[in-house]
C-alpha cells in the first residue's frame, strides 16, 4: 500500500488535472529570448462533448437546409421554371397528365426539407459520437495529437 491518501470521486465529478507542460527557451536568433514554447497532447476527446457539439452543428445545418429549400423555391417559383416546366411536359405527355406545380408545393418541399434536415441531424450527432471513439482508440494507440503553442 502507498502512504499517499486515498482519492474519492463522486459519481460524475470530474478530478483536476494538472498539467506540467515542457517549456523550451527558443534558441533562434531572430526570435526573443523571452519566448517560451509549450507542447500539449490531445489523447482524448470526451464523448458526450463530441455528441453536444455534433448536435448543435446539425440543427444550425438543418435550419439552414430549410431556408436554402425556401428561398430556392421562392426563386424557382418568381422566375418562372415550374410553368415552363409545366408548359414543356404538357406538350410532350399532353395537358393534364402531370402538374409540375401542384407537385412541387411549398409545403411538400418543406415537408421534404424537414425530413432531410432530421435526417440530417440524427445521422450527423451519431457520426460526432462515432468519430470520437475513433479519435479516443487512436489516441490510446499513437499517444494523441501534438500542438505546440508560443508565447510572444
Amino acid at each position: 500500500m502507498s502512504d499517499a491518501p486515498a482519492r474519492k470521486f463522486k459519481l460524475g465529478s470530474i478530478p483536476k488535472l494538472k498539467l506540467k507542460p515542457r517549456t523550451k527557451k527558443s534558441k533562434s536568433p531572430k526570435q526573443n529570448s523571452n519566448q517560451n514554447q509549450v507542447e500539449l497532447s490531445l489523447v482524448r476527446i470526451g464523448v458526450w462533448s463530441a455528441v453536444k457539439a455534433g448536435l448543435f452543428i446539425t440543427i444550425a445545418a438543418g435550419i439552414a437546409t430549410m431556408a436554402g429549400f425556401f428561398t430556392l423555391w421562392l426563386v424557382v417559383g418568381q422566375l418562372g421554371l415550374l410553368s415552363s416546366l409545366n408548359t414543356l411536359l404538357g406538350a410532350v405527355f399532353g395537358e393534364g397528365v402531370l402538374d409540375i406545380e401542384q407537385q412541387l408545393s411549398l409545403p411538400r418541399v418543406m415537408s421534404f426539407a424537414t425530413a432531410v434536415s432530421l435526417f440530417n441531424i440524427l445521422v450527423g450527432t451519431t457520426l460526432a459520437a462515432l468519430y470520437a471513439m475513433i479519435f479516443n482508440v487512436i489516441g490510446k494507440i499513437t499517444g494523441g495529437v501534438a500542438v505546440s503553442f508560443t508565447r510572444n
